[in-house]
């Protein structure tokens, strides 16, 4: 079984300097890790890059970042002979870009959730590679790690993140949906597909689109399903005392309760989504 690794690093250049803009022509200066496995954060500088990081992230069972996609795996590409993009990977800014609709900056969505933001700034870590302080750019690289993983590990607990409005005022709650879970997709299909063919009621543990204002978005509730078609089932959810729609890959867990239910005769499947 491989590390579930959090990364993030540090470049030498800005995009102001290298044609085009292009991540790959940036250079890294630090590249930060944190396993899960090891409890322990380490630090690689260029040099160590293909020998020392490159295993690692190759046998990694997870890699969590922020926007690394788009700009971290990119920038540390042409150090390594593999395709990073291969590798099973959760950007947390994808998930948010999903739910909230636009892109968020890593020190407003720590700042709402957790209440701290980052340690500094991007051209800080610029001017001290020029200035050859790699230990100062190593600090606040495994800072930026370290509030990847707490917003990751927020995530996790609680399904939601926080970002505040444009106009500062208002906060807004972001549902997330980590892959890690209780059982296999498969598995859950598998075990709502038999309930609803012997009419047993389900009990699941669901992350919610549509949570009220103050309500978790990750909640058990019990549910007599009406139909099933794949990625949604619908039927009575008890929490809800209505007819629900459900996605089968917001179900984190399930089990039969035993208790029997009909389906209407004069059900239509129109539900509400969840």
């Amino acid at each position: 079984m491989g590390e579930r690794l959090v990364l993030d690093l540090e470049t030498q250049k800005e995009f102001a300097e290298v044609e085009g803009r292009k991540p790959e022509l940036l250079l890294v200066s630090v590249v930060g890790v944190y396993s899960y496995e090891q409890n322990r954060y380490d630090a690689y500088l260029e040099a160590d890059l293909a020998s020392k990081l490159g295993p690692r992230l190759q046998a990694a069972e997870l890699l969590i970042g922020f926007n690394i996609r788009r700009f971290d795996l990119p920038v540390l590409q042409p150090y390594l002979s593999f395709s990073l993009n291969t590798l099973p990977m959760l950007d947390i800014m994808e998930e948010v870009v999903k739910n909230l609709g636009h892109r968020l900056s890593l020190d407003s969505l720590a700042q709402a959730t957790l209440g701290q933001g980052k340690s500094g700034h991007g051209l800080d870590a610029l001017r001290w590679f020029k200035e050859g302080r790699f230990d100062l750019i190593t600090k606040y690289c495994l800072d930026d790690v370290k509030l990847t993983k707490e917003l990751y590990d927020y995530g996790k607990q609680h399904g939601r993140l926080f970002a505040t409005n444009r106009f500062g005022n208002e906060k807004l709650q972001i549902p997330v949906f980590w892959p890690e879970r209780k059982r296999e997709m498969s598995a859950i299909a598998k075990m709502l597909t038999e309930a609803f063919g012997k009419r047993l009621q389900v009990e699941i543990e669901y992350l919610s689109q549509s949570a009220a204002s103050g309500e978790s978005p990750r909640n058990v509730r019990k549910v007599d399903v009406y139909s099933i078609t794949e990625p949604y089932f619908e039927g009575y959810c008890h929490l809800r005392q209505a007819v629900r729609q459900f996605r089968i890959d917001r179900v984190l867990d399930i089990k039969p309760t035993w208790q029997r239910y009909t389906v209407p005769s004069d059900f239509v499947p129109t539900a509400v989504a969840e």
